[in-house]
């Protein structure tokens, strides 16, 4: 296909998931509907410092956790495997989980989707260098009185190390294995923005096929917060729940509710295989859904008026203020992008994950843009369900969004029992009711950047 002067509308036609309610898309749902959480406590043998995580026990790392494979592909897939942190294999097993459900090899048989018209836009967090990869240059640098000797490393330290290891931490590599293994040439990016990262990718996704400059981009996001080393610097940060740490507390999240006191941490990957709609149609893809646009946005004014962070107080305030504002002006963004107003919006899909001062936030710019109309507008949030795999969260739940609009039943926001007042949105009860023709899904960190989205139900 050529490049056209007029946008093309842009559908999903194949999607992949690896959460912690489950590694297919029948098993996300059917927690979702079930109400079904993938928060469980530790364990005694577990390296987790934390009472409560949201894992993907059932993945293992091993060729068959990747989907039904071809021969040849599965062999090439076992043969990285070892060259990939966990986050990268989580994103490259929803990856190929979507390709497969978009038929990708089928289509190119019959003469679609050559490899220059395929291309991909995936994101990840800052993926950590587990403390195991280290502990031999470590202990090769200690001296006598067990203190570390840095000024030893790169002589006695470096060399203890793995030669490739490296490639197994790249925020890139998600992206470089996908385009490697299923030859996806026409355009390769990696975003890296924290849990804001799946809004900006797929909407840059979404133009480069609206465009015509693809004819396909296979889209989404990984991340973990299960790392001990990340785990303590988000604790630090007062991100996570604080009850984590005490073992003998039911730690849960609380999207919205009056004594949320942070996020579970969880691990995931998903993934969209998304392509214009006249492909799908020439073929007779299954069309999950349409995406109108996506854009990302960010505040940091609040962030310069804070005199070098010497005060909590001061810390605080800047976190709302430029959590609130970055949302406020990414929705604007979408609304004029998509050419919509609050009244076309069926559904709100929430970032919020129980963060006392982000959600907060949220509700706010969600008052700010909508306002009247938030009172009518069903509001959902899947972190009680799903924990918060970091970057991979928007991903995830972008997909449940997808698929609760395709069974037209919205999820209820688990774990609220008293809606704090500060966050006066209209939150989703019970599982089941209508969720109108299009959703918009929000993506957030509490530093000042965020993206939001906007998804239509597919109207031939």
């Amino acid at each position: 296909m050529t490049e056209q002067n007029s946008p093309r509308r842009v559908v999903v036609t194949g999607m992949g998931v690896v959460s912690s309610l489950g590694t297919t898309l029948e098993e996300l749902w059917l927690g979702c509907r079930e109400g079904r959480s993938g928060v469980r406590s530790t364990k005694a043998d577990e390296p987790y410092p934390v009472s409560h995580v949201a894992p993907v026990d059932q993945f293992t790392g091993k060729i068959q956790d990747f989907g039904e494979l071809p021969d040849a592909k599965k062999k090439t897939i076992r043969k990285g495997i070892k060259l990939m942190s966990r986050e990268i294999q989580l994103a490259v097993a929803a990856a190929q989980k979507a390709l497969a459900d978009a038929r990708l090899d089928e289509a190119r048989e019959a003469g679609l989707f050559p490899p220059r018209r395929v291309g991909v836009s995936f994101s990840s967090d800052y993926i950590y260098t587990t403390s195991k990869e280290l502990v031999d240059g470590i202990l090769a640098c200690r001296a006598d009185d067990g203190s570390l000797e840095t000024p030893r490393w790169p002589q006695d330290g470096l060399p203890k190390m793995t030669p490739l290891w490296q490639l197994k931490y790249l925020t890139n590599m998600p992206a470089s294995h996908m385009t490697i293994y299923n030859e996806l040439h026409a355009s390769a990016h990696d975003v890296t923005n924290r849990e804001a990262s799946f809004g900006v990718a797929l909407g840059e996704a979404i133009e480069r096929v609206k465009a015509g400059k693809a004819d396909a981009m296979l889209v989404g996001a990984t991340g973990s917060r299960l790392e001990s080393i990340r785990l303590a610097a988000f604790l630090k940060e007062g991100e996570l729940s604080a009850s984590l740490l005490d073992r003998s507390t039911e730690s849960v999240s609380r999207p919205f509710d009056k004594r949320r006191d942070g996020a579970i941490p969880g691990e995931g990957s998903a993934a969209l295989f998304i392509e214009s709609l006249e492909s799908a149609q020439q073929r007779g893809a299954t069309i999950y859904a349409e995406v109108v646009g996506g854009v990302g946005r960010g505040s940091f004014r609040h962030a310069r008026d804070v005199d070098g962070w010497t005060s909590n107080d001061c810390q605080i305030a800047q976190t709302f203020e430029d959590a609130r504002d970055s949302i406020v002006l990414a929705l604007r963004a979408l609304f004029r992008k998509c050419g919509i107003s609050p009244s076309d919006v069926g559904f709100i899909d929430a970032n919020a994950r129980g963060d006392v001062r982000l959600d907060a936030a949220e509700a706010a710019a969600l008052r700010e843009v909508f306002g009247d109309a938030l009172d009518s507008t069903p509001t959902t949030a899947l972190a009680g369900l799903l924990g918060n795999p970091g970057c991979g969260s928007g991903a995830i739940q972008t997909v449940a969004a997808i698929l609760a609009l395709r069974n037209n039943a919205l999820v209820p926001v688990a774990n609220l029992e008293e809606q704090d007042p500060a966050c006066p949105v209209s939150a989703v009860r019970e599982f089941g009711g209508p969720t109108g023709d299009s959703f918009v899904k929000i993506c957030a960190q509490n530093v000042g950047q965020a993206s939001a989205i906007y998804v239509k139900r597919y109207v031939d």
